[in-house]
């Protein structure tokens, strides 16, 4: 099993002038403030920069526009990954970019699951398998403050994509069921839904058959040659209005190609000021006089640190115009190609048109067309589709079969059982340790269970379920293991014994060598074992004082995203 540790969080918003930088390297580490003083924006923003965004963003942190740089570790290998705006770049620990990725699902998420040892595919709505998303790969491992101590695997956002994906997803981190029993399970997921879509097309050519066979027998053929040119005026005007959707999707497409071309444009000149900038702050800090003579326009300029700042600043607002123009195209582009698809339909559909108009026009003569000989013709295709689409089917079936095998090959009911007793022992001892004498059935019958207790005893309740997961976790599971971020485990009005009980045991009953996040009102007398975080100003977790320091280390990292 890896291991992931953070080491350094570094916070920035240009727009605010303000960041702040914090070390995380310790086993434990207490983020403690009350509330209103951001420590929840802090424990967000660890797995938010690594692409697994929480339920629930404070609406002044968005405006913010707050970029983020994560320092880490994979099995002792050291990573940097910064989110700036859609962007999501990994460097090395020479500061060097591996890669980088734009936006989550089909982005950062095949990149990423890999380095997790998430190696499992899961099926969206539309059928279609898609690699996990980070909420996924760090679920078990986050409790957030405003869903996570009410419902079990739900702390983050975005996982409506996928249908019923609790079981999977528990199943998978705590090891009953592996990697090679969801690989199966997606290929006959995928295969199930081809096999749906050759019945339907095996039921469409078998009523097609049977209409044009019941017309042969009761109407017959009809031998007016005005029947053929009225199907042709039929065809014309289904073109003609076919043609007026496609030209009306060529000029939407060109208008959304305009906007994209000026967004890149906006991002080449904000590009380039930034370098010119950059240049200028360059030239004059190393520049000793007070003054600089312009050499064009004569013009005298202050050499004062009022006229620096004022380059700085026109600096971050080139960023700021360079990430609104690339998420801008970002946008673009998913509506160019939903456009294009329409587009590509619309198309298709006058190319069968005009064929079937090309074959109408000309010498052909109606007694032609009207041969027996062409009974006989789709007679023989309708055989020949139908033998084709039943070996198809066939083939699908085989492939399920095999699916099916290998599930139950890595679905072991002595596994799964043992699985599950180490879960409900965990389950029992945590929750006696808490004080929680009436536990939920469901909370012992499933791994994954629904549990609607009410009360003060809730929050003990979930905080020994989720270290119970942890335990079963670290037992069994062969995917990487994160951090444990407990966001305010003080919840329903928790006396202060109960409340220093769920202090205590978040840190000393964690797995061991286990990384721990904590953020709470109060440690209720508590010693921490590592680091103490406090952020010191109300509603401003970032401080002006940090934003020099902070900007100029993460200048380099921005500006390679920006390549």
């Amino acid at each position: 099993m890896k291991r992931l540790k953070f080491e350094e969080l570094w916070l920035l918003s240009t727009k605010e002038k303000r960041a702040r930088a914090e070390s995380l390297s310790n086993e434990v580490t207490a983020v403690v403030a009350d509330n209103e003083f951001g420590k929840s924006s802090l424990v967000k923003s660890l797995y938010a920069t690594l692409g697994a965004e929480p339920t629930k963003i404070p609406e002044a942190w968005t405006q913010a526009q707050v970029s983020s740089l994560l320092k880490f570790s994979i099995d002792g290998i050291t990573y940097f990954m910064l989110r700036y705006g859609p962007i999501f770049v990994l460097f090395d620990e020479g500061k060097n970019k591996i890669w980088s990725a734009t936006g989550i699902t089909k982005g950062l998420a095949p990149k990423l699951a890999p380095m997790l040892d998430f190696n499992i595919e899961l099926l969206t709505k539309s059928g279609e398998a898609a690699s996990p998303i980070p909420a996924f790969c760090f679920m078990p491992f986050y409790i957030d403050q405003d869903k996570g101590w009410s419902e079990i695997w739900e702390s983050f956002s975005g996982t409506g994509f996928v249908p019923n994906y609790k079981n999977d997803i528990a199943n998978f981190h705590t090891g009953i069921r592996p990697k090679e029993y969801y690989a199966a399970k997606t290929i006959k997921a995928e295969a199930s839904v081809e096999l749906s879509r050759l019945r339907q097309d095996r039921s469409a050519l078998n009523r097609a058959e049977a209409r044009i066979k019941d017309k042969r027998s009761s109407v017959g053929i009809a031998f007016d040659p005005e029947s053929f040119a009225d199907r042709i005026e039929s065809l014309l005007k289904e073109q003609n209005a076919l043609q007026a959707l496609f030209d009306a999707a060529k000029l939407k497409v060109s208008d959304l190609q305009s906007l994209r071309a000026m967004a890149f444009e906006e991002m080449d000149i904000a590009k380039k000021v930034l370098s010119e900038l950059e240049a200028d702050v360059k030239f004059i800090e190393k520049v000793e006089e007070a003054e600089i003579h312009c050499p064009i326009c004569n013009t005298v300029h202050k050499n004062d640190f009022s006229n620096r700042y004022g380059l700085m600043n026109d600096a971050d607002a080139c960023r700021t115009v360079y990430s609104e123009s690339m998420k801008r195209v970002a946008e673009l582009e998913i509506s160019i190609q939903k456009e294009m698809r329409q587009v590509s339909g619309v198309q298709d559909r006058i190319s069968k048109i005009n064929e079937l108009l090309g074959e109408s026009r000309g010498e052909i003569k109606l007694r032609d067309m009207l041969h027996d000989e062409s009974e006989r013709m789709v007679d023989h295709a309708f055989v020949v589709e139908g033998a084709e689409i039943d070996g198809q089917i066939g083939e699908v079936d085989r492939r399920i079969s095999a699916a099916d095998a290998r599930m139950k090959e890595f679905d072991k009911a002595k596994h799964k059982k043992m699985v599950k007793d180490f879960y409900v022992e965990r389950m029992l001892t945590f929750c006696k340790e808490l004080g929680v004498t009436k536990i939920p059935d469901a909370a012992l019958k499933s791994i994954r269970p629904t549990i609607s207790e009410a009360g003060s005893s809730q929050p003990r309740l979930f905080l020994a379920y989720y270290y119970a997961i942890l335990h079963t976790i670290e037992k069994f599971s062969t995917a990487c293991f994160g951090p444990i971020v407990v966001d305010t485990p003080k919840q329903q009005d928790q006396d202060e014994k109960n409340a220093e009980a769920m202090i205590k045991f978040c840190i000393e009953r964690r797995p061991i060598g286990t990384q721990l996040i904590l953020a709470s009102g109060s440690l209720h007398g508590v010693d921490v074992p590592g680091r103490t975080i406090n952020p010191g100003t109300k509603y401003s977790l970032l401080d002006a004082a940090q934003f020099d320091a902070v900007r100029t280390f993460m200048t380099p990292f921005i500006d390679a995203a920006m390549d």
